[in-house]
């Protein structure tokens, strides 16, 4: 199965992904975990093309592509892939119709996570993070270390109000026509609206499994 999260920055597409990913029995794609495994290995093709980030600067869409072929090539996704942070460009979504085209693997389902703006800034305001495992925690959890790899938790530094913001608005202008996009397609789509910060991941998870059911999916 290839389900793809769509969702604005702390919607949880990261952990609603590794939720899904242990209940189906896929693997998930994160596009950041292939960058750096690739930049760990000056031998790989895309070694070169990939030195953009160290200097600061964004991924082109081409060599996006390239790295998310690359990628679910290999054996652990031959399963199906949950795809996280990926597509976020109109571009990225055709070019991955024509890589599992290619495969002979569909897009199987696509979920849409909609987070109001009062809870995205709510998580992403207490959002902390295991620099080893990069686990996601929040502050009201009242920890100061990552209970398996006991080393402190940490902020990133982009986790502010101004940022956030410029980030909502890139997305809401690159990344929320991807809704229309596959919504004009005949791939399964779940929407799931999150409007209260007290519902738990757990609970989202339910929550997305069980509209997956009245679909038939599962």
């Amino acid at each position: 199965m290839n389900i793809i999260l769509l969702g604005p920055p702390g919607s949880g597409k990261g952990t609603q992904g590794s939720l899904l990913a242990r209940r189906l029995h896929v693997k998930q794609l994160s596009t950041g975990d292939l960058f750096r495994e690739i930049l760990n290995h000056p031998t790989h093709p895309l070694y070169p093309e990939l030195q953009v980030i160290r200097e600061g600067k964004l991924v082109s869409d081409d060599v996006v592509n390239k790295a998310v072929a690359d990628g679910i090539c290999k054996p652990e996704f031959q399963n199906g892939v949950i795809f996280d942070g990926y597509p976020r460009t109109i571009a990225q979504a055709e070019a991955l119709d024509e890589i599992l085209a290619g495969m002979g693997r569909p897009v199987d389902l696509i979920i849409e996570l909609d987070v109001v703006p009062e809870v995205l800034f709510f998580r992403i305001l207490g959002r902390q993070i295991c620099p080893n495992c990069k686990r996601v925690f929040h502050e009201s959890q009242h920890l100061e270390e990552c209970p398996d790899c006991h080393v402190p938790l940490i902020r990133r530094e982009d986790d502010n109000r101004e940022t956030i913001r410029k980030r909502l608005e890139e997305y809401k202008g690159k990344t929320a026509p991807l809704q229309d996009y596959y919504h004009n397609h005949e791939t399964a789509y779940i929407h799931f609206l999150v409007q209260d910060v007290s519902k738990t991941p757990q609970e989202i998870n339910d929550g997305i499994m069980e509209q997956m059911k009245q679909k038939g999916i599962l």
